[in-house]
């Protein structure tokens, strides 16, 4: 039984009306009781469900108002009908998330050909425009890398002038703590590394 924290004074309930309000709710539920198990009664089985779903909403409200008139007398409910789920037993499905995590160490064996390289992609593939209007010059080993990368993705095994120091990759089935990768973050290396969970697959080359 649900009970008000203030003890019900004489005053705030028990009046005349809440009498005659509790008397009618009770005989509309005992009316729509006996209705109701009238009807279940005389179902089979093969009534359509719509029907037998009206039967138990018509009874619901009944019960409610009866409840609320008990309330409305007495300052307590007799039935808990708040159908509030907690957050813990509801099943909240997630979105399935797969983290891939790669690091390719490379050595530069010849600089001009990487640069030839990368100058050529950046034209065929420019990138947007700095703030002076030009692009970033290539003549640097890591400005021609991402700008090849930009264009063909990640060309590691194919990159002119450039030999693989080591590479490796891994897949990750992240685990909760999850803490999703910031791609606005300050500092980006931060972030590259494989989140707790569970690798379910990995590569490596030499």
């Amino acid at each position: 039984m649900t009970e008000l924290d203030t003890p019900a004074t004489a005053e705030q309930f028990f009046s005349a009306e809440t009498r005659t309000a509790l008397a009618e709710a009770s005989r509309k539920l005992a009316e729509r009781l006996q209705a109701h198990t009238d009807a279940l009664l005389a179902m089979t089985g093969d009534e359509d469900h719509t029907t037998l779903f009206e039967h138990n909403a018509a009874l619901e409200g009944v019960v409610e108002d009866w409840n609320d008139a008990v309330f409305e007398h007495t300052g307590t409910a007799p039935l808990l009908l708040d159908d509030t789920v907690d957050d813990e037993d509801e099943e909240v499905e997630q979105d399935q998330v797969i983290s891939v995590v790669s690091r390719f160490d490379l050595r530069v064996v010849d600089l001009d050909a990487l640069l030839e390289a990368g100058r050529a992609a950046q034209e065929r593939h420019p990138a947007e425009l700095d703030e002076s209007g030009d692009r970033d010059p290539v003549d640097s080993a890591e400005q021609a890398i991402y700008e090849i990368s930009r264009e063909v993705g990640e060309a590691w095994f194919e990159l002119p002038g450039i030999e693989m120091v080591a590479g490796a990759r891994a897949y990750v089935v992240p685990e909760q703590p999850f803490e999703p990768l910031d791609a606005d973050a300050e500092d980006v290396v931060t972030e590259l590394i494989a989140p707790n969970g569970v690798a379910t697959h990995a590569e490596t080359w030499a």
